[in-house]
């Protein structure tokens, strides 16, 4: 697939779980019939908002929410890719990381929405303690110099 092409070298740079997760990702968004006519929207906005992504959707409801949000955004993310800056300018214009970022924020706000419900999974607290040759009770307190 040629717009897969697209995100590659973003692909490139995950590692890990997160590398494993986008690939899962990119898997399914092959087999979306949605995704036929704007392969390059798709993967273009996915390649712009990856490094902003979390993982604690499943890849299957990420797809989706972009497919739904790459959908409803068309014309917007095709006037940002066809103005002349998108061609000059590597970073694409501003328009194109405005429509992206509201993608990222409501990813974010899905993603908090499960944390609330208690569906994200929480690691356990951590807690530090520090400890020298003196008294911890005294310990900022103490007067070394004494």
């Amino acid at each position: 697939m040629i717009h897969k092409k697209i995100i590659e070298p973003v692909l490139a740079t995950l590692e890990g779980e997160r590398a494993e997760y986008f690939h899962r990702l990119i898997r399914r968004l092959e087999e979306d019939r949605r995704v036929e006519n704007m392969e390059n929207l798709v993967y273009l906005s996915l390649k712009e908002t990856i490094p902003y992504l979390p993982t604690y959707l499943d890849a299957k409801d990420l797809g989706d929410a972009l497919v739904i949000f790459v959908t409803k955004n068309r014309r917007r993310l095709n006037k940002a890719i066809f103005d002349r800056s998108f061609v000059e300018n590597g970073g694409g214009p501003e328009e194109l990381r405005e429509v992206t970022n509201e993608f990222v924020t409501q990813v974010l706000a899905a993603v908090l929405d499960k944390y609330d419900d208690g569906a994200v999974a929480q690691e356990e607290s951590k807690t530090y303690t520090f400890s020298g040759d003196f008294n911890n009770d005294d310990f900022p307190y103490k007067d070394l110099d004494d």
